[in-house]
């Protein structure tokens, strides 16, 4: 999983934002969308980045996180922002 060399962003504060390049479409990320997408910058497993926003943001139920995680990479995919 890798962002699309289609697409450009940049951290702005604690928030992402992702232009693709070819339209102009932009994405404003919130910040846990943000610690998604940068941990995928840095090639991080869905269980990683799980782990991190568990730690992070204190939450508990591991397997609700992860599914989070899958489902916003999925959208994510969807828009050809990550292959």
């Amino acid at each position: 999983m890798e962002i699309s060399k289609n697409v450009t962003w940049k951290t702005l504060g604690e928030k992402v934002i992702a232009v693709k390049v070819d339209t102009g479409e932009y994405y404003t990320l919130n910040e846990v969308a943000s610690v998604i997408w940068k941990a995928i910058d840095e090639g991080k497993s869905k269980e990683d980045i799980a782990e991190k926003i568990c730690t992070e943001y204190d939450a508990t139920d591991k397997a609700s996180v992860l599914q989070d995680i899958e489902e916003q990479i999925s959208e994510w995919q969807h828009e050809l922002l990550i292959l």
